[in-house]
């Protein structure tokens, strides 16, 4: 599986409104501004792939890096992370790591590198996850990594379910949520997989562990 699979943000979505019986889903819009979180993120050193990497809390200063970091992605993972062209991507990082539309998360290496990066979008009072994993770190856990840590802060905001948007087609997240022990409720609409995880009664699934 391919951590490329993974969700990509609903910014290029149309607006979808689902009945919540169907999965709760409402997004497709910029995000709300929200109150910065009282909740945060422990920094914890993970291996991948027999590489040592830190997983920690990002903000817009790190704007520079993740911005590095799309430079060297592919077009084929960018489009697929922000569901549009490629070159749009770099316009939404500065959004995305606004404290002020909900938390961020990166993984970077010994060195500083940001090689992943995750989103907990809040909008209209549920939560989006979003994650993109550099081309040549992916299919080594630190996507599922990051979507661990992204779930446990929802938790924190006494979230009870997080979803996340992908293609129809793409079943990368569902495995990695059912992988976790997540209760997945699934729901087709406009060609979009919108995933609803259920969090209440899985605090197992999101303990850390190493990503190798």
């Amino acid at each position: 599986m391919a951590d490329s699979d993974l969700p990509r943000s609903s910014v290029r979505f149309p607006r979808l409104r689902l009945r919540q019986n169907s999965g709760g889903y409402a997004s497709g819009r910029p995000c709300p501004a929200v109150p910065a979180p009282v909740t945060g993120l422990r920094r914890e050193t993970l291996t991948a792939g027999g590489s040592p990497l830190v997983l920690r809390a990002a903000s817009p200063a790190d704007l520079a890096a993740a911005l590095a970091m799309h430079a060297r992605c592919s077009p084929r993972t960018l489009a697929q992370r922000y569901h549009g062209q490629a070159g749009e991507a770099d316009g939404y990082l500065a959004h995305l790591l606004s404290p002020r539309h909900g938390q961020s998360v990166v993984a970077e290496t010994a060195g500083g590198e940001v090689v992943g990066l995750g989103h907990l979008l809040e909008d209209d009072g549920e939560s989006e996850v979003a994650l993109l994993v550099e081309d040549g770190w992916q299919r080594l856990g630190v996507g599922t990594a990051l979507l661990r840590a992204l779930l446990r802060l929802a938790e924190q905001s006494h979230r009870d379910s997080v979803y996340a948007v992908t293609h129809a087609s793409a079943a990368g997240i569902l495995a990695v949520m059912r992988g976790l022990g997540l209760r997945v409720e699934r729901h087709v609409a406009e060609g979009a997989l919108v995933l609803t995880a259920r969090l209440a009664g899985h605090p197992t699934a999101l303990s850390a562990r190493s990503c190798g």
